[in-house]
């Protein structure tokens, strides 16, 4: 079938690699856009609303993070039903996963209109940011449900294999996203309003153009609603491997959301800075996340495949990779960290204070990669559950550890970053033990 790719014969390397290279740059581009967006409405509106659009990013999150973890759900099901060879399998998973997800992004989409502004209350938003974090919130999730129609679609194409036509797509709708942006900051002075709906129309469009081209170039979407009916067994195995993976983004998305509520308390400088160095990790997280992606598929496809030896040949190959992305990531931000949150925002304060906090983060940057791909390994295997009880824990350690260290006259402000870099650590190292520990072997969900 056209750009599917079986993962279960030949080099894993050089298969993770192929893999990985087009989803890193779809998620490096995606991550561009989002700080462009960022820098656009940082320079031509001004700092506070910089500010007031990073106040408002990690709850935006929360409100997709069900969802976002379902789509993982539906990969992982996806990738093993089609290692082991069974068709009408990868069709039930589509047809009986896009029933879940819509149901959840419309249902996600209705809260978010009513809970935005007392979520963003709760979480300490100053008074002179809440009107522009409460829009671009509103306007940001109204788009929930193409949002949700286009990750679920992605995910499932990268299952089989091919992580190319997300790339183009993401590119395509990144460089939409970008010129909506200057049309309506600077031509329509729309504000933080104009840069969600900028983002809304770009997802809507991105979200057409995949359910386009799956439908007509993989037999598997026309299959899957051949039968509209929903498979009741179907619907409890994806929403029980889903949940997890909802519930370890939430988890993630509540204690960022925590520690942003910590972060407002240091005034509007320190959430300029975190504002920036949120994002400058969020571009680098979706690196490893594109690496992950691939040990997920690789992982998914043989396990399904019942091929161990190969699955554990695969994870030592994603550690290299993982090691020199890490070298790599973590020299850059120590020589040009302060270069590149200039581009972001024009207060000299701000990228002050943002320079010194993403060198201290870029220490741990070997932590978040490994973490990322060892969670994405015992997901793709099945073990679902493990990663979401990691992620529990790295947000509470989060939040435990800021508020200790943030309170400590030694750290103060710097705190805020020291803490995550922590919390990454020690999620990685349970993950480790986890993997050596082997539990992942009787979790196969096929067969």
């Amino acid at each position: 079938m056209a750009g599917l790719s079986d993962m279960t014969t030949g080099s894993p390397t050089k298969l993770l690699l192929r893999f990985a290279v087009p989803a890193i740059v779809g998620n490096m581009v995606e991550q561009f856009y989002i700080l462009a967006d960022r820098a656009i409405v940082g320079n031509h509106v001004g700092a506070g609303a910089f500010s007031a659009v990073g106040a408002a990013g990690e709850p935006i999150f929360m409100f997709m993070a069900l969802f976002i973890g379902t789509q993982t759900g539906i990969g992982i099901l996806t990738a093993q039903h089609y290692g082991a060879g069974d068709e009408e399998g990868v069709a039930s998973v589509i047809r009986n996963g896009a029933y879940v997800v819509l149901l959840e992004a419309a249902v996600m989409t209705m809260l978010a209109m009513f809970l935005s502004e007392p979520l963003l209350r709760a979480l300490g938003t100053p008074d002179e940011l809440m009107a522009d974090a409460a829009a671009y919130m509103k306007f940001y999730l109204a788009g929930q449900i193409s949002i949700a129609a286009c990750f679920a679609a992605f995910q499932v194409l990268r299952a089989l294999g091919n992580s190319k036509v997300p790339m183009l797509i993401v590119v395509f709708s990144s460089f939409m996203n970008i010129g909506l942006d200057l049309l309506f900051v600077t031509v329509f002075s729309l504000g933080t309003t104009g840069a969600a709906l900028a983002s809304t129309l770009s997802q809507i469009a991105a979200a057409i153009l995949c359910l386009l081209y799956a439908f007509r170039a993989i037999p598997y979407f026309k299959q899957a609603f051949q039968k509209p009916k929903p498979d009741k067994s179907m619907l409890i195995k994806t929403v029980r491997i889903s949940l997890p993976a909802g519930a370890q983004n939430v988890f993630v998305y509540a204690s960022g959301s925590v520690l942003q509520r910590i972060v407002n308390s240091f005034g509007v400088t320190a959430i300029g800075a975190f504002t920036a160095t949120s994002q400058t990790e969020s571009l680098i997280r979706h690196i490893y996340l594109g690496l992950g992606s691939a040990v997920a598929a690789f992982t998914g496809q043989n396990i399904g495949a019942g091929n161990f030896q190969r699955v554990k040949q695969g994870a030592g190959a994603a550690a290299k990779l993982t090691l020199i992305f890490s070298l790599i990531l973590t020299t850059f931000f120590w020589l040009f960290g302060k270069a590149f949150m200039g581009l972001l925002v024009n207060d000299k304060a701000i990228v002050d204070l943002a320079a010194s906090g993403i060198r201290i983060s870029g220490l741990f940057f070997l932590s978040m990669g490994a973490m990322q791909a060892l969670h994405h390994f015992l997901s793709g295997a099945g073990d679902t559950v493990y990663p979401m009880k990691n992620s529990g824990m790295e947000g509470v350690s989060r939040i435990g550890l800021a508020l200790i260290l943030t309170g400590n006259s030694a750290a103060g402000v710097w705190g805020i970053w020291i803490t995550t870099g922590l919390a990454w650590t020690l999620a990685a190292l349970l993950s480790l033990k986890r993997y050596f520990k082997g539990t992942w072997r009787g979790k196969r969900l096929v067969g």
